[in-house]
């Protein structure tokens, strides 16, 4: 009998202002638990290293982008992926840059773990689509056609979003410091 472990992941939310609305990228997962679902840039926590610079390294492997700001934890969430066998147990830690500021343009760095990303606002996400079609692959280029589905969700995301409801996590004030 093996014994069961809890992972720790971090997932990072990349974010541009545009608009006056606060926009952050997710992408479609393949290839992993989870595959098929909606999910932050993001993985596994490795010994030694802090969240901070996990959520940088996962960024730059996955978006291929530098964050430039400052990051924040703005959440925690206790994950167990019972339909998974084994069972998978995760406890997810959420960074967001202080500031929408990164270098570099988006680009899908592992193609056989993420098929495609693109920016949601917090207001879409929490409705489960999104009005628009933001390809952060081609510099942001909205497309208008049926609302994109965001469904379904990789849990952790789904997990936060039950915790923070409507009010986005970019609202620092109630953030960790």
């Amino acid at each position: 009998m093996s014994a069961a472990t809890v992972r720790v992941g971090v997932g990072c939310f990349v974010t541009m202002r545009k608009e006056g609305e606060t926009y952050f990228l997710i992408g479609q997962r393949k290839g992993s638990h989870g595959s098929g679902t909606w999910g932050l840039p993001g993985g596994h926590l490795e010994v030694g290293e802090s969240w901070s610079v996990c959520a940088q390294r996962e960024v730059l492997e996955e978006c291929g982008v530098e964050l430039l700001s400052e990051l924040v934890h703005v959440g925690t969430t206790n994950s167990i992926f019972s339909d998974n066998v084994p069972t998978k147990h995760y406890i997810t830690l959420y960074m967001a840059p202080k500031a929408p500021a990164f270098k570099g343009s988006v680009r899908l760095m592992e193609p056989d773990k993420c098929s495609q990303w693109i920016w949601v606002s917090w207001k879409e996400l929490v409705d489960g689509k999104a009005a628009l079609y933001r390809d952060a692959c081609n510099d942001g280029a909205s497309k208008s056609w049926e609302p994109l589905v965001l469904e379904p969700l990789f849990l952790p995301l789904k997990n936060l979003i039950n915790q923070f409801g409507s009010k986005s996590p970019f609202d620092t004030s109630h953030a960790d410091s």
